[in-house]
């Protein structure tokens, strides 16, 4: 047995596992029966080539489509555009099987009038076609295995159902393909190696396929998002109160039931909810946060529910740390002009605080007016007048000596 002979068999034997392995797939889609089709068509083989090279520029502008969609994933109308595009996506790669099975009907047809090297060209040209429709059988992968969890029930299962069929039409196609090259035995052995190479490399694009396919079948779409925040506002100190915030989300096309958010600090925030198809819901919770100074703070939430199928579901959130900082020291202070005299007051202010404030004056000058000032309290005692201002926020308790007679 010579080399080409020896990769002949091993890539029929290929061949062979990978229609073995679509046909245990499962059910296919109700089109499948378009598969047994009379080929004969009012197309000649160059007809059906250039509609061919023509579509492929179509599903890659609509592939460009469907990527931009991506962007609005929580909105229904944009979920239901991106179903409507991937269905025209795969009815165009349905369309081009048809096609390339028309051209295989014609290859066979117009074989026997072709010498050696039309028949080269023409094999090599099935080839290139058939390399090209994997490339766009991934492409149309890709987008589904992106919004699969997108989609409600109904239209994952009639995506994977044509997924399915396409990839058993592609390996009807290699198999007709196989049998070219079976005809191409006697040309020179460089054609052939050439040839059962890009068989073998068709092959194994078809057996990646057959695995990612297999992947979207396992795949169990987790229909809840969480989202944790805090609002700050300056730096946190102990004691200080703040409140976090849980948003969370049904990214599905389905309703979630039985939802409860606990968070790994502050126990259950919310319970017993319910989330309609893409709703958001916000749930608060404020607590004080009582630790030492330069201690960092982190927390998780995590939300439960269960989905239509009656499958738990879960999601976690981000991490939210806050680390409690130092108490401030001679931040907060004031201060009065008497006469000559200045006298200050500083204080410090922490979240919760209550100023106590001693101001002594003790110098002798003439009393002035002070009825124009803004936050302060006067006293006057003789000729004398003190005043006290007061510009923190906190209760401030302000008492003011005077000794001057």
């Amino acid at each position: 047995m010579n080399l080409t002979q020896s990769l002949r068999v091993g890539i029929i034997a290929s061949l062979l596992l990978t229609a073995f392995s679509i046909s245990g797939l499962g059910s296919v889609s109700e089109d499948s029966d378009q598969q047994q089709i009379d080929y004969q068509s009012n197309y000649t083989l160059d007809d059906n080539v250039r509609e061919l090279y023509s579509s492929e520029i179509l599903l890659e502008n609509q592939s460009h489509q469907l990527e931009s969609q991506e962007t609005d994933t929580l909105n229904p109308q944009s979920t239901f555009d991106c179903v409507r595009s991937l269905g025209d996506y795969e009815s165009r790669l349905r369309d081009r099987a048809v096609r390339l099975a028309n051209i295989e009907y014609q290859l066979k047809e117009e074989w026997p009038e072709w010498n050696v090297d039309e028949r080269i060209n023409k094999t090599k040209c099935l080839e290139d076609l058939l390399r090209r429709q994997s490339v766009l059988l991934y492409d149309f992968q890709s987008h589904l295995e992106k919004k699969y969890c997108r989609f409600s029930i109904s239209d994952k299962n009639k995506f994977l159902h044509s997924f399915e069929d396409l990839l058993d039409r592609e390996a009807n196609l290699l198999e007709g393909f196989e049998g070219f090259l079976h005809q191409l035995q006697n040309v020179q052995d460089k054609y052939q190696i050439d040839f059962l190479a890009s068989f073998e490399d068709l092959i194994r694009r078809q057996a990646v396929l057959l695995n990612l396919y297999d992947d979207l079948l396992k795949t169990k779409c987790n229909e809840l998002e969480i989202y944790k925040y805090v609002i700050r506002c300056g730096e946190i100190r102990c004691g200080q109160t703040i409140k976090y915030t849980y948003v969370i989300k049904n990214i599905c096309n389905c309703t979630v039931k039985d939802i409860k958010i606990i968070d790994d600090r502050l126990g259950v925030i919310a319970e017993g909810i319910s989330l309609k198809p893409y709703e958001t819901k916000v749930f608060t919770k404020s607590t004080a946060l009582i630790y030492p100074p330069g201690t960092m703070v982190c927390n998780t939430a995590s939300v439960f529910g269960v989905d239509p199928d009656g499958f738990n579901i879960s999601d976690t959130s981000n991490p939210v740390c806050i680390t409690i900082a130092e108490p401030v020291t001679n931040h907060n202070f004031d201060s009065i002009n008497l006469g000559n005299q200045k006298t200050v007051a500083i204080a410090s202010d922490p979240a919760i605080a209550e100023n106590s404030i001693i101001i002594k004056k003790n110098q002798n000058g003439k009393r002035g007016s002070n009825y124009d000032s803004a936050n302060r309290d006067t006293i006057g005692v003789g000729d004398q007048l003190a005043g006290a201002y007061q510009s923190s926020k906190a209760s401030n308790n302000i008492r003011i000596i005077s000794n001057q007679g």
